[in-house]
């Protein structure tokens, strides 16, 4: 399993200087969710590390024979791996206008785990993991055609040592008290059970939240993949409407900046103010 191996050797090179690594989505899910990892097919691993310890991670890895790319991720970088899988190096799991899962917490309800994957790794906790699932879902503006995304967040019932008013409380305390009103009736139509409704059931009144995930219902079906109209929509299931506002902005304006750093990439050099974009868009990982 390569994806495993991976894990097990981004995991051996940043333990010597004592920094911590934790596997999330794919990597994870494979051993929790399938009998057979073979089953979750993968084409990249997705790793998160503190923030303050970024930085000295990617020296580590780029040391070992890792190479980062121009693709960059959610607080992160994507690089080349001798394993053929690709790595998406996160400092955070979603950007901090959108929920509130800071990685700080994340590691600190984490367990460390030593054989899963060979190597000292943290393990997240299964709350949090199912809170990434729905918010993940929310944040990428999927819709109820995403049954594989939905079986994934059904299957994570087996895992969630915990009642659905507990599960409830926790997606609230992530920011998803809205993200959970779009998805978890999703999961129920998807899969069938009662654990998602339940959980669905325990979220706190919120008669605004029902427009927001009855508009992400009627607005998202069907929309184009990367469409600007389904991500602006998908902002709103955010904890409030002020941070929906907050997140799209910074979307937006994040979105502006990669078209110009892109633009300035494919244009080339053109004196020095050419050559200064295009040697700045490489310190920023693009």
């Amino acid at each position: 399993m390569l994806a495993t191996e991976l894990v097990g050797d981004v995991a051996r090179a940043i333990a010597g200087p004592g920094m911590q690594v934790m596997p999330v989505k794919g990597a994870l899910l494979q051993h929790w969710l399938y009998e057979d990892p073979a089953e979750r097919p993968m084409t990249d691993v997705d790793l998160l590390v503190r923030p303050d310890d970024f930085g000295s991670v990617v020296e580590c890895l780029e040391a070992a024979g890792y190479r980062r790319t121009r693709h960059r991720s959610v607080g992160g970088i994507v690089m080349e791996t001798p394993f053929g899988l690709a790595l998406d190096l996160h400092s955070q799991l979603f950007d901090c206008a959108r929920y509130r899962m800071p990685t700080a917490d994340l590691f600190a309800r984490s367990s460390e785990d030593h054989v899963l994957y060979g190597a000292s790794v943290q393990i997240p906790s299964p709350l949090d993991v199912y809170a990434h699932l729905i918010g993940k879902f929310g944040s990428d503006h999927l819709d109820g055609k995403a049954t594989a995304r939905l079986d994934e967040i059904a299957r994570m019932e087996t895992r969630l040592d915990a009642s659905p008013e507990a599960v409830a409380r926790h997606l609230v305390l992530c920011g998803m008290r809205r993200a959970s009103r779009y998805v978890l009736p999703l999961v129920h139509r998807a899969v069938g059970g009662g654990f998602a409704l339940r959980v669905y059931d325990s979220l706190p009144f919120d008669p605004m939240g029902r427009g927001v995930a009855a508009t992400a219902n009627l607005l998202l079906a069907g929309a184009a993949p990367g469409a600007l109209g389904g991500a602006l929509v998908a902002h709103m299931l955010n904890d409030s409407l002020p941070r929906g506002v907050h997140s799209g902005a910074r979307a937006l304006l994040q979105r502006a900046r990669r078209s110009g750093r892109d633009g300035a990439n494919r244009a080339g050099p053109r004196g020095p103010l050419g050559g200064w974009r295009r040697n700045a868009a490489r310190r920023d990982g693009l």
